[in-house]
């Protein structure tokens, strides 16, 4: 019997055994919390789900999901520390000590239980109708209008097209594409071969993204295979069972890993001493959302530090240079509409869930809706811009892609935390693509903020939000508190790994088993 017994310890305490119990507990979460009461074969001609199934189905949806959400990352992240700790003992038996015979999950079998877990998941998340926002509807409209009725989204907005069968799902009708022509020509494609089928379409728009997530999880491996190979296993998972990112990418459809792939990208090519290609993958991420601009001075400084010659430097800026116009106006040809093309004016006039908001919602009493905004977005942007030249010029020349992959993750911590003015919980999908190259402290805060900004829309939004829409007067007493109960556990988090000093800083170690294991 005690033999039985013993037996039964060492096969459940196999991290084989326990990764795979992780993968089929979460997909039954997931099936049942998810798939079963919101599945899009049932709901796909039901619009504005975001509504009916959040903010109108009361308190047993909202417990559901928020018990759903805390159930799989407990299991996601018990399952990355399993493959953190095994990582850990792989790199000290790679140094000369001996790990337990059976307890390695760096073979063959592990990699087939984590690429079976994130294509299950997927396909689960596949099938589970956007509740979450009305966004990729939006996207499927601005596709529409380039691909199916060949007229320009940064012209013409969704209610030119009353009869569109997608019309009545979307939620900014009124407004033009606020992404970027890279974006809008993907979308218009995608929407053409979907063609006027509703779940066509929404899984199209979620394939769309989702392409980019499942590349960044294979630049992860890649980039870690000749860095760190013993972090491959662990940086996949992290990013290939992130709750937050199948819930975002997959199950709702949000393109922010469209964007957020863009910087593992120029992280690839700075570690090959490819400039100009690092350069040109974030203009392209810029070309779909903007934000990845203002990495641009980063790789820049970069290539001037790390080019020998004067001439040399010189000939970077003018060939990077040349190219970036090159790829901007052949961009923006097709689509040119004056400097609304930029769709900036309106992104400098929305604010929820971020201290620009509350400090929004107390001047616009004093100062005007127009001129509160236009000052609180100004400074916004400054406090950015200055931080992104602290960062840049604190990088060091040992190892600028690892030190490129922090300096990013800290700007859009700042970004996120501290200066965005229109804040929602997918944002936080930035973080979690850059987390698998970076520290262990790095990693957890991806992870902590990730999880918890999803209350914002399970918790604290349907709480706060249909109150400030429809009595405004309530903004100025409610926006502190939903900015405060979204990002106060992240803002607490972060102080206290920084007054440990190991949040924000500037890596030095050239080796990730020495960030990870120290």
């Amino acid at each position: 019997m005690q033999s039985v017994l013993s037996s039964i310890k060492r096969y459940l305490t196999s991290p084989i055994i326990q990764l795979t119990i992780i993968v089929f507990a979460s997909l039954l979460i997931y099936i049942f919390a998810f798939l079963l009461p919101i599945n899009l074969l049932e709901l796909y001609d039901q619009p504005r789900l975001d509504r009916d199934l959040l903010f109108y189905q009361g308190t047993p949806s909202y417990v559901r999901l928020s018990l759903a959400f805390i159930g799989v990352w407990v299991l996601y992240w018990l399952g990355y520390r399993i493959s953190f700790k095994a990582s850990t003992e792989r790199s000290v038996a790679l140094s000369g000590e001996a790990v337990s015979k059976g307890r390695s999950v760096q073979g063959r079998s592990a990699w087939i239980i984590v690429i079976f877990g994130m294509f299950a998941f997927i396909t689960v998340f596949l099938f589970v109708a956007p509740f979450d926002a009305a966004d990729i509807y939006d996207n499927i409209m601005h596709g529409r209008i380039l691909g199916v009725h060949d007229a320009n989204p940064f012209q013409q907005v969704i209610a030119d097209y009353p009869d569109d069968p997608f019309h009545d799902y979307a939620a900014w009708k009124k407004a033009r594409s606020a992404y970027g022509p890279l974006w809008e020509s993907l979308a218009g494609l995608t929407a053409w071969l979907a063609g006027d089928g509703i779940i066509a379409n929404v899984l199209a728009f979620k394939l769309l993204p989702g392409l980019f997530h499942l590349a960044g999880v294979a630049f992860v491996v890649l980039y870690l295979r000749r860095d760190a190979p013993e972090q491959a296993l662990s940086g996949a998972l992290l990013l290939g069972w992130n709750p937050m990112m199948l819930y975002e990418t997959w199950g709702n459809g949000h393109n922010d890993v469209a964007m957020a792939f863009w910087f593992l990208l120029a992280a690839w090519w700075i570690k090959r001493r490819h400039y100009t290609l690092a350069a040109l993958s974030l203009l392209a991420g810029a070309l779909m959302k903007f934000l990845p601009i203002i990495l641009i001075p980063a790789v820049l400084l970069i290539a001037w530090r790390s080019l020998e010659t004067l001439g040399a430097r010189f000939i970077f800026l003018a060939k990077t240079g040349t190219l970036a116009l090159i790829v901007t106006a052949a961009a923006y040809y097709p689509f040119w509409n004056g400097l609304a093309s930029f769709s900036v004016e309106r992104r400098m006039s929305m604010f929820t869930t971020s201290i620009p908001a509350v400090i929004y919602r107390l001047l616009k009493p004093i100062l005007g809706l127009d001129e509160s905004a236009r000052l609180v977005s100004l400074v916004a942007l400054g406090l950015l811009a200055v931080f992104v030249l602290f960062q840049s010029f604190r990088m060091k020349e040992k190892d600028p892609s690892r030190d490129f992959a922090q300096i990013t993750f800290n700007i859009l911590g700042f970004y996120l935390m501290i200066t965005c003015l229109w804040f929602q919980q997918w944002y936080s999908l930035w973080l979690i693509c850059l987390a698998p190259l970076l520290s262990s402290q790095s990693r957890n805060l991806a992870l902590v903020f990730s999880f918890w900004v999803v209350s914002k829309q399970l918790v604290f939004g349907p709480e706060y939000v249909p109150t400030m829409f429809w009595h405004p007067e309530t903004s100025i007493r409610l926006e502190p508190l939903l900015t405060s109960t979204v990002l106060g556990i992240p803002w607490l988090y972060a102080l206290w790994i920084l007054f440990r000093g190991k949040t924000f800083p500037n890596t030095k170690d050239t080796k990730v088993t020495k960030r990870i294991t120290s």
